[in-house]
């Protein structure tokens, strides 16, 4: 709504609908990740092959340029989205510096709460991502966006995996 006097913005990025199997609309996610440099995608999907055939994994993995670890999730949008959230987003973003951070996984499992077959970090690459995401979330509280950051620093390799125990891999 807007005040007299003062019109509301009603700008919307409105991407193409996504349906899910079931013909639902899947809802889009604005987040702030960490995507792999130019060089490593199609090495890291590699490896990603290959922990899921010696599970025994079937499914579609994560594509390899989409394989990123989330920071904070901005909004769930449905069928348009918001340019607010994006130029607050995007106002937020330009204010955090922070060095080249060299994340190293080590570690692979699935998750109870939603059977992500993912890539945990080291302890020192948890470190590194955890002040990123303190960084950007005093900026985005500072832009008026509120921060929910992911649980778990992780990559996401394969949805709907059977339950899979921590286990150590090749960093």
């Amino acid at each position: 709504p807007s005040l007299p006097g003062l019109e509301a913005r009603t700008e919307y990025l409105r991407p193409d609908i996504r349906r899910a199997p079931h013909g639902k609309p899947q809802p889009y996610k604005l987040f702030f990740g960490l995507f792999l440099p130019s060089d490593d995608p199609a090495r890291v999907a590699e490896k990603a092959d290959a922990l899921c055939l010696q599970h025994g994994l079937t499914g579609s993995p994560v594509a390899a340029d989409r394989l990123h670890v989330t920071l904070h999730v901005v909004g769930d949008f449905l069928d348009k989205v918001p340019l607010m959230p994006v130029e607050a987003a995007r106002a937020a973003a330009a204010t955090v510096v922070c060095p080249p951070l060299r994340i190293v996984f080590d570690q692979a499992l699935s998750f109870q709460y939603n059977h992500a077959f993912v890539l945990r970090c080291d302890g020192g690459s948890d470190a590194a991502v955890a002040r990123l995401r303190h960084t950007l979330s005093l900026a985005m509280r500072r832009a008026g966006l509120r921060s929910t950051p992911e649980r778990t620093p992780h990559m996401t390799l394969l949805y709907r995996s059977p339950r899979i125990p921590v286990h150590p891999i090749e960093p």
